[in-house]
């Protein structure tokens, strides 16, 4: 598959405003981020039907990891995307007017059978397996809960989903994280990384593994600026969802 050249139109995107990892009053939430180049969101068309419709590539997706697909409606000549999965390939795209297929780019999960994989469920706003080379795989069609689907998770969990939600058939395009190399600390700049600074290279007002005399590792268990533990400490809330949760990874 090839990467789209087709300019983006303005009303197929939006710009997204750099939060730097504050909160709605200004304060810092999340640190070392800020900067970055300036970004902007894709309009994708979730409920878009793909009747009369041409796959004519492969677009990136600049706010998430993943792979857009580039369809044109042959009749208007609007162009709309969808998240790109290894279900289509350019051949399957060059006609999709065949109305014994489905026109639905997602489908509900009930009509997944044992063993389909799939990606991107749940609603436009709420996506689960929506990262790059991520996929889910159905395990069972009917469970002891009524309408739900139990579905393994990229992380190895199994986990319970309502029929009625939506799905894409077929694994996320484009895993090429795994190999990509940052080879310079600008390109972390680009992508709103600022740098990270030990705890044991700081002061002892600022961190409380700061201080001592040379190189100490703090005589204490690795904890965070504000003095909680960060290693082998579970901090997944479950209680509201524990149910749905059939196994976990451990």
């Amino acid at each position: 598959m090839f990467l789209s050249k087709l300019k983006y139109l303005k009303k197929q995107k939006l710009s997204k405003n750099q939060k730097s990892g504050r909160n709605n009053s200004g304060h810092i939430t999340v640190r070392r981020r800020g900067g970055g180049h300036k970004r902007s969101v894709r309009i994708i068309n979730w409920n878009g039907e793909l009747k009369d419709s041409l796959l004519i590539g492969v677009s990136y997706n600049p706010i998430k990891s993943g792979m857009l697909f580039q369809f044109i409606n042959k009749l208007s000549g609007e162009i709309f995307y969808q998240p790109a999965t290894s279900k289509f390939s350019l051949l399957e795209g060059l006609n999709l007017s065949d109305t014994s297929k489905t026109n639905l780019f997602r489908e509900p999960l009930s009509s997944f059978n044992i063993g389909d994989y799939c990606s991107h469920i749940g609603s436009s706003k709420i996506n689960y397996i929506k990262a790059s080379g991520s996929v889910g795989k159905i395990l069972q069609r009917y469970t002891w809960i009524k309408n739900y689907m139990l579905i393994i998770l990229p992380s190895g969990e199994q986990k319970l989903f309502l029929k009625t939600l939506a799905a894409v058939k077929g694994a996320n395009l484009g895993n090429t994280q795994l190999f990509e190399k940052t080879k310079m600390a600008g390109r972390s700049r680009w992508l709103s990384k600022r740098p990270s600074v030990r705890g044991v290279a700081m002061n002892p007002i600022d961190h409380p593994h700061g201080g001592g005399e040379g190189k100490t590792s703090g005589g204490r268990p690795s904890v965070s600026k504000w003095g909680r533990l960060t290693k082998n400490v579970k901090t997944r809330k479950t209680k509201r969802a524990l149910w749905q949760i059939f196994s976990r990874k451990k």
